[in-house]
């Protein structure tokens, strides 16, 4: 009988961001195929540099840990199934029913524009003006995760605000048991997608990797490797990176792969049995037979590539909540071809930002019917 492999994995206690639990899950599904060994250091800083130095082969991290990190001499070995990137606000009740001008804390940029887009009315705080506000002798600068969440909840519970919005890592720290609504893309009810606000998370959420020194044999890894996390990363750290700084904090990024029938089963919903559906250059075209099940039938056409597609999606929203930016590009995955789709996706959200924010200067020529203010200089659509 062939003898395991042998992995010593460090870790460091848990940062609010799902890894320490994630990594613990993945040793034992996998401990029949693996000899794992599993060490917890005090610091990210301190496993680094046992790595480093040979101490073990694999260190868990988040991808923003990696980014951060002095990886010199270091690399990406294996992928685990990416968590789930969305955020959750914790409230009685869902965004649409909170109270009229009700007090929401949040500290991420993008997602306080998205909340505002949905419900202008309420009033978003960060943590720092909560503080100020309700706990002025609280040190901003020296509160740690749980007293956080412990402050927040009590408030809560208490009538001082009516809610707040965290990353999934953080609700999981909260000792009581209190109702949580995804702020996310609404997948579950196509029927709504046109009709409720989306809240694509924010870039480079939920992924965690196992880092290893260079020239570690990550075949030794395949079944730990998710491929298709390594993909999206790939594809969504690309369109991160192409973005400017100013855009990078406001700009929500979301890759997956999908089946093709589950991506049918979401749209073939909403369009009538007279339609035909287009994705890129082919067609799906509605079956012929009859009967009560015929619009959700669908024979593809025999150009259609087969496959899983890459489903990319990216929005960038305006200082007043009220302009947005949407493209959503769906690929096939088979040939790579999702990778020229990606860098056509980037040149466009370039080119339509800029138009965006492009100021329009006055009109000499007038145009008749419309009102005189319409020739007037004006400010660019979208304000970042």
């Amino acid at each position: 009988m062939e003898d395991k492999p042998r992995l010593e994995v460090l870790t460091t206690p848990s940062s609010y961001d799902g890894v320490r639990l994630q990594i613990e899950n993945a040793i034992v599904q996998n401990r029949d195929y693996y000899n794992f060994k599993m060490t917890e250091l005090p610091h990210m800083e301190v496993a680094v540099e046992s790595l480093k130095k040979g101490a073990a082969d694999l260190l868990a991290m988040s991808i923003n840990q990696w980014k951060s990190i002095d990886n010199e001499g270091l690399q990406i070995s294996a992928f685990l199934a990416r968590r789930e990137p969305t955020w959750v606000l914790v409230a009685d009740d869902k965004p649409e029913y909170l109270p009229y001008g009700g007090i929401v804390v949040c500290d991420k940029k993008l997602i306080k524009r998205q909340i505002l887009r949905m419900r202008e009315d309420l009033s978003i705080l960060d943590m720092t003006s909560f503080l100020s506000t309700y706990f002025a002798e609280v040190d901003a600068e020296s509160i740690d995760v749980n007293e956080e969440l412990d402050l927040l909840e009590k408030s809560r519970e208490d009538g001082l605000i009516d809610g707040y919005i965290i990353s999934r890592g953080k609700f999981s720290q909260i000792k009581s048991r209190v109702r949580r609504h995804t702020l996310g893309m609404q997948r579950e009810k196509p029927s709504q997608e046109f009709e409720r606000s989306k809240f694509i998370s924010p870039p480079l959420e939920g992924f965690t990797v196992l880092v290893s020194r260079v020239g570690f044999p990550n075949p030794t890894l395949d079944r730990l490797n998710d491929k298709a996390a390594e993909i999206c990363y790939s594809v969504e750290n690309s369109i991160f990176e192409s973005l400017s700084d100013e855009l990078k904090e406001i700009s929500g990024i979301f890759v997956e792969q999908k089946k093709l029938s589950t991506i049918l089963k979401q749209y073939v919903k909403l369009i009538d049995d007279s339609y035909a559906l287009k994705i890129g250059e082919n067609y799906l075209i509605p079956s012929s037979k009859k009967s009560r099940d015929s619009r959700t039938k669908w024979n593809p056409s025999k150009d259609l590539i087969q496959g899983p597609r890459i489903c990319i999606y990216f929005e960038v929203v305006g200082s007043d909540s009220k302009v947005s930016l949407e493209l959503v590009r769906i690929e096939p995955l088979h040939d790579n071809k999702f990778d020229r789709g990606k860098n056509v996706l980037i040149t466009e959200i370039k080119f339509t930002v800029d138009l965006m924010l492009k100021q329009h200067d006055e009109l000499r020529r007038l145009i008749s019917g419309l009102p005189e203010d319409y020739a007037l200089p004006k400010s660019g659509l979208l304000k970042l």
